[in-house]
């Protein structure tokens, strides 16, 4: 198991650092003036903005704690998910944190660290072993995955007490009996034989024969077939880290002279604020992660964790800790930076040019002038994947500058392991229709297929109408030339049928002989033998079911006592779910808040009482009350409809807030 105790002891330091980005993220949203956007107007120095829990207020901490574990267990793709997804996934991760305090469950340290533990290995085990890289580095990477250290140990110590909850409420065994289990696995297992003739389109394209007025005529019907897409190029100038070493010798000296060297790795992804990284003191820096990750220094004063991290940091002024956790060189890191400012020099002379004469090869008249190297991409469609000799870039990038908008990134230079580029727009190729002449082979192909494809369906129509008449399989075979097909056995649950061999789409068989009775011959369907290929074979075939075998001794003591514990592992799951639904509904109750604007009250009524904490679902009726010398004017915030009317109903489903606003008579 990975020493985390160590770790923490010798790299105190690196928890909160890493974790800057995402915990930053959170202090802005938290602020005021984002409680109101959540929440709605009026004073947020009350209590109660994040509802009740099992009776009591959750405090702001506890609600910013759930919330970075739900951030947490969704790591990078937390980002494209709605805040109504977040927040109502945080109200379950109070109603479980509830239920463990309810229960007595309190995961030790060491069961967090196991999990953590756990995760890196079977990360690493999927890596091919030439190239995989140490169980530290793994945990950096994972560190950084989650949000930082403090993150990643948040979000072990929920997941063990959430498997422990799980455990605790007995949810095993009983709920999938193991004759509905049974039953379901041999209906799943049950396999079958079958038998089939098969037409392909090639067999008959030998007999399509064509004119120039035939393949004229094909043209102009599938003209857009034969339309070449727009394209682009980019010309581009590169930065490369190593060409700056001796800057970056300097720098590093002046640095570590100053005291402030084993920080600035840590700090220099935030590369936006490049214009401070000089001048920053290392005191004011560490100040700042302090004043951030509190938590993180066992109760310390501020100015003691400055001194217990500057130490650490100092003691090591040769290496510091990237955005990824990851040990790294100080003085490759300086390089970057100053390959970073070079590229970044270079754009600002680029955009001077172009604003003042926009013209499309404004990057490699600036790189002559400058003695840089520029290159160019080949062109490229909006049908590719990617662009040619710039990695970062897709062709999407591409299609959205223009002449007069002719950068690939308008803000600092993006970078590729280390490396910077600028790039813009350096050509566009119009789309157009291949001319007649141009297209003609690609036509006549075209044309063969699709009347080949004719041929075959016509005579698959043959063969099925006379199985219709009576005959069998093997009697309409032969006197087509054709063989009958042996296939299985195959099962329900997909992958290769034995003899299909890209006769046919292997689903599309699959689902046409699954859906017969045994001895009973389908209808003729059209299959290609591979759906993903534009240039796949064409195929037909009819299919007789001939066999259904119930699942052999055999298979079903190999695999049913897993399928078993499978399937009793998801109803649990989802009974788990549900009991927690209903749990969290009985424990948790939102918050809705009442403010006034001007002279008057609001009268508050529902089902659930009065008390501004409601059960989700809860319609809550509010009547305004203007004094004596004012009118009512708005309801504002939760409410949406109506927001005239003195009287009004919200249905609670998040913490949120209502205003009414009253006026004094004659001052509307």
């Amino acid at each position: 198991m990975i020493d985390f105790q160590k770790i923490r002891n010798k790299q105190k330091w690196l928890f909160g650092v890493i974790a800057i980005p995402v915990i930053i993220g959170f202090v802005v949203l938290f602020t005021p003036d984002a409680e109101e956007r959540l929440f709605g107007r009026g004073p947020q120095s009350e209590s109660g903005l994040y509802g009740q829990l099992d009776g009591e207020d959750v405090t702001r901490s506890q609600w910013i704690e759930a919330r970075n574990i739900v951030i947490a267990e969704l790591g990078p793709q937390a980002r494209g998910i709605p805040e109504s997804f977040l927040n109502s996934r945080a109200v379950q991760v109070l109603g479980e944190k509830a239920l463990m305090k309810r229960y007595g469950i309190d995961p030790s340290q060491n069961d967090s660290d196991k999990w953590v533990s756990q995760i890196v290995d079977s990360s690493l085990e999927r890596l091919p072993a030439d190239s995989r890289p140490t169980r530290l580095e793994g945990l950096s990477s994972l560190a950084s995955n989650y949000g930082g250290y403090a993150q990643l140990e948040a979000l072990a110590r929920y997941q063990v007490g959430v498997n422990q909850l799980r455990s605790l409420a007995g949810l095993s065994g009983a709920l999938v009996s193991r004759q509905e289990a049974e039953i379901k696995f041999r209906e799943l297992n049950e396999e079958y034989v079958a038998e089939a003739v098969f037409l392909n389109h090639t067999n008959y394209l030998s007999l399509v024969q064509s004119t120039d007025e035939q393949l004229k005529k094909h043209y102009t019907n599938t003209l857009a077939k034969h339309r070449i897409p727009e394209r682009r190029q980019l010309s581009y100038v590169t930065f490369p880290a190593s060409n700056y070493l001796a800057q970056a010798e300097k720098k590093f000296d002046a640095l570590k002279s100053a005291g402030r060297a084993g920080f600035l790795t840590n700090y220099w992804p935030g590369i936006t604020n490049i214009k401070g990284y000089e001048t920053n003191s290392i005191k004011e820096l560490v100040k700042q992660v302090v004043l951030i990750r509190t938590n993180d220094y066992s109760g310390m004063k501020p100015e003691e964790a400055v001194a217990v991290i500057r130490r650490e940091i100092l003691t090591t002024p040769q290496r510091g800790i990237n955005r990824n956790g990851s040990l790294v060189e100080l003085k490759s890191g300086l390089a970057v930076i100053e390959a970073y400012k070079a590229g970044l020099d270079f754009q600002k002379s680029l955009e001077a040019t172009y604003n003042a004469q926009p013209a499309l090869d404004t990057l490699e008249k600036i790189a002559l002038l400058q003695n840089l190297s520029a290159a160019t991409t080949p062109l490229v469609s909006m049908d590719e994947n990617t662009v040619a000799g710039l990695v970062r870039v897709t062709p999407s990038q591409a299609f959205r500058l223009s002449k007069t908008n002719a950068f690939i990134i308008g803000d600092p230079p993006f970078s590729v392991s280390g490396d910077f580029y600028i790039a813009s727009l350096k050509r566009i190729v119009p789309s157009r229709n291949r001319s007649f002449t141009e297209a003609k082979a690609t036509v006549a192909a075209d044309f063969k297929k699709s009347e080949s494809i004719k041929l075959m369906n016509e005579a698959g129509d043959k063969i099925q109408q006379a199985v219709k008449g009576g005959k069998s399989l093997e009697e309409v075979a032969k006197e087509s030339n054709l063989t009958v097909a042996k296939l299985g056995p195959f099962d329900s649950a997909g992958g290769a049928i034995p003899g299909l061999a890209n006769k046919a789409n292997s689903e599309d068989f699959r689902t046409q002989a699954l859906g017969l009775e045994v001895g009973a011959t389908s209808e003729l369907v059209t299959s290609s033998t591979d759906p993903s290929d534009t240039a796949s074979e064409e195929a037909a075939f009819i299919v007789k079911l001939t066999e259904k075998m119930a699942v052999g001794r055999d298979k079903f003591d190999a695999e049913f006592q897993k399928y078993l514990e499978g399937e009793r592992r998801s109803s649990a799951s989802r009974d788990y779910g549900s009991r927690l639904q209903s749990e969290t509904r009985e424990l948790y109750r939102y918050s809705l808040k009442t403010y006034v604007e001007g002279g008057g009250d609001i009268s508050v009524e529902s089902d659930d009482g009065a008390s501004g904490f409601y059960k989700q679902g809860t319609r809550v009726t509010l009547v305004a009350k203007p004094n004596v010398g004012f009118n009512f004017k708005e309801w504002s915030g939760a409410v949406t409809v109506n927001t005239g009317s003195v009287t009004n109903e919200v249905t609670v489903s998040r913490n949120s807030s209502v205003t009414a606003s009253f006026v004094e008579r004659g001052a509307e």
